[in-house]
């Protein structure tokens, strides 16, 4: 047996983010609360709806009844509660009173680190209706959103005004108050084409209600709804749609029954650059562009989602005249910039403020060139077209479009550049050096391109920690972690590596003059450390956090190829049958000979057998092995250290005694062990692998 539940909060119109952003915080706060009050079932299932004027959480699978509980919890050491006489002290008023029994049910309980006070607890189980009564409020308070306001008197924050809330479960209303709402089982439709009150019986007349009056309250629904509508009015313009994921996201969020408007615009306007074209409808007007194929030119059309259909021909005409206005000015401002090359602003970058402790954008642009003609150098590309891209790439922040619209920096740069005739690697470059700019922007493909790319992030990230600029929690607002995960994507996917310790050392150089930064060495190691947790974020899921910890422990900060392919060999032993027992033997190795000295063995002192086997066989295999380290054939490695250490370092656990009384024997088995393990870690720290009894993301310990 289990039951359904439905929440809906009415408000004002909510900006499209902010359902997005609210509806997911809801959700987990959901299923967090509904794991704590112990309502939760096997077949729990939370499922967010919202529109404009809605949040909504139908959930199913909730327990009939809260389940009694049946606890031992343990308290405050004994003597801490008890004094030698058995009087009670604080502590066990305190911890009796806590869990609603007297100090005559606390008991003695005998652990590994002592005595402990306890108590058996036991909870009987409470109604859902009465465990969610108490839930609610916390879970409608958890609510979040990118900015909250409040209203009236009230002293509650959230994203726009709260109007009604619905609560049922099955068919009972399920009652609390929010922000001076009371709950009940009233909603109501869509704002123009539904607008009243109306009840409904249960929760599951839900939707189907609420789609009688104009509302499509499932996003999934609405967006199937929406894209299916897109694609037919497209065809009938002869055309196909503009994919755009971003787009669709946007307008969704934006009604709460999509209606399709189609409108045109003067086939003049299709002169310009598509980008801007597509920028102008897109990012200004929330309008899908429409092409006369898949990948073919545009056509003078588009499609506006909106949110009622009431009168098409009077939005449609109010779409074009605002459309016409805002391309004309498009017009009018790549007019102008063509009168000039990109060349002749870079003079006015020195009036542009990067930071106003690093300067202006000029002085950025000269760095970026000193950096970006050093990486040419080490990766083995043009370092003249480098450095050519390098001092033009941020030329289009000054041109009348770029000002106008943002979001075509790079885009007109490139367009202009080629216009002028300018090499097409160095034109790229001015677009390209901008990507990645998100997790699902692809890397620079050309060597230019990712060379400026890398300079323009190393540049931003160096100056950054140098004023102290350091994102803490989710305060970020240089996008710094995002740099740095540009650069680490461009060394994994794209057509450079990247030497961190030379590219760190190069950018702070090159800041010579330009700012008073922290000592080379300071933002080097700070740098480090954020590089590292970024590269163990992005690469825990793939390949475990133990496995990546284990390779960052050897990894000298260089090379991010290098830890790649340590990655790569070590995640490939790890699936050989030999791993388990070779990370405990190198974990035994480890934490034996942390703290001892290193020295030469003497073969001498060598007992027969286990010990001197393993000696020698690591004597014949240690040249092979740390050869192959060097040359970064660390699978090969790895399968030496399998193959020739593996057995012999068993055995030797199995029948040498290392602590032995004699200070000279013991010493020689520490230092042979020693080099076993400085060996072994110069490839990937073994005791930070976890075995499979510990999980993959806890390392093996003493």
């Amino acid at each position: 047996m289990s039951a359904e539940f439905l929440l809906e909060i009415g408000t004002e119109e909510l900006p499209s983010s902010f359902v997005r952003h609210a509806l997911g915080s809801m959700q987990k706060a959901a299923v967090e609360l509904i794991g704590q009050g112990r309502l939760a079932t096997e077949a729990l299932e939370v499922h967010p709806m919202g529109t404009p004027r809605r949040l909504a959480l139908r959930i199913r699978g909730l327990a009939v009844r809260q389940p009694d509980r049946d606890e031992t919890v343990m308290g405050p050491p004994w003597g801490a509660a008890f004094d030698g006489d058995g009087a009670p002290k604080k502590a066990a008023v305190g911890f009796a009173k806590k869990h609603g029994v007297t100090v005559e049910d606390l008991t003695k309980r005998t652990t590994d680190k002592g005595d402990y006070v306890s108590v058996d607890v036991h909870e009987a189980g409470r109604p859902t209706a009465e465990v969610l009564q108490a839930i609610l409020p916390e879970l409608c308070q958890r609510i979040s959103f990118p900015k909250s306001m409040r209203w009236g008197p009230g002293e509650i924050a959230f994203g726009r005004p709260i109007h009604w809330i619905v609560s049922l479960l099955g068919d009972d209303v399920v009652e609390f108050e929010f922000a001076g709402i009371v709950s009940g089982r009233s909603t109501r439709g869509h704002r123009f084409l539904a607008p009243a009150n109306f009840d409904f019986a249960r929760v599951s007349d839900y939707e189907s209600a609420l789609r009688k009056a104009h509302v499509i309250v499932d996003l999934a629904e609405r967006k199937e709804r929406m894209m299916s509508a897109l694609l037919e009015a497209a065809e009938r313009l002869g055309g196909v749609l503009e994919p755009d994921a971003f787009l669709a996201d946007e307008c969704v969020s934006l009604v709460e029954e999509p209606f399709v408007v189609p409108g045109g615009f003067d086939e003049a306007f299709l002169e310009l650059p598509d980008e801007v074209v597509i920028s102008v409808m897109r990012d200004h007007q929330r309008y899908f562009a429409v092409r006369a194929s898949q990948g073919g030119p545009l056509l003078p059309a588009y499609l506006n989602v909106v949110n009622t259909a009431r009168d098409p021909d009077t939005i449609r005409k109010g779409n074009d005249r605002v459309l016409r206005a805002r391309l004309a000015d498009a017009r009018f401002f790549v007019e102008e910039d063509l009168k000039a090359p990109l060349a002749s602003r870079l003079p006015k970058l020195d009036s542009v403020v990067f930071q106003s402790k690093l300067g202006t954008m000029g002085a950025k642009v000269r760095r970026l060139e000193a950096n970006a003609s050093a990486i040419a150098g080490w990766v083995g590309t043009d370092a003249a077209a480098a450095q050519a891209a390098a001092r033009i790439c941020k030329a289009d922040l000054e041109t009348l479009i770029v000002y106008e619209f943002p979001e075509l920096q790079g885009e007109m740069g490139r367009w202009y550049a080629i216009r002028e005739g300018i090499e097409p690697a160095v034109a790229n470059a001015i677009r390209d050096h901008y990507r990645p700019q998100g997790a699902d922007d692809s890397v620079p493909e050309e060597l230019v391109s990712a060379v400026v790319a890398v300079a323009d992030r190393i540049d931003t990230l160096v100056g950054c920690f140098g004023i102290g600029l350091v994102p803490s929690g989710s305060a970020d607002p240089f996008a710094l972690r995002r740099a740095a995960l540009g650069i680490i994507r461009i060394a994994l996917e794209g057509p450079i590596d990247v030497d961190l310790r030379a590219l760190i050392a190069q950018a702070h150089g090159a800041y010579r003059g330009d700012a008073e930064l922290a000592a080379a060495n300071a933002v080097q190691g700070s740098l480090d450390d954020f590089f590292r947790g970024r590269i163990r974020a992005m690469l825990r899921d793939a390949h475990g956090g133990d496995v990546v910890d284990a390779c960052l422990g050897a990894w000298d900060g260089a090379s991010i190829r290098d830890l790649q392919t340590r990655i790569g060999a070590v995640t490939e032993l790890r699936a050989a049958p030999e791993f388990e027992a070779l990370a405990v033997a190198f974990k035994r190795a480890f934490n034996i000979t942390k703290d001892s000295a290193r020295g030469a063995v003497e073969s001498a002192l060598l007992e027969p057998g286990a010990e001197s086997a393993l000696a020698e066989r690591f004597t014949t295999a240690r040249d092979q092995i740390r050869e192959a380290t060097r040359e970064r054939r660390y699978a090969a490695a790895l399968k030496l250290v399998a193959k020739e250490l593996g057995p012999p370092i068993d055995r030797f656990f199995d029948e040498v005694f290392v602590m032995v009384d004699d200070a000279k024997i013991r010493e020689n088995r520490l230092r042979l062990l020693g080099e076993i393990a400085d060996t072994v870690n110069a490839i990937a720290h073994f005791h930070q692998l976890g075995t499979k009894s510990q999980g993959r993301d806890t390392a093996v310990s003493a």
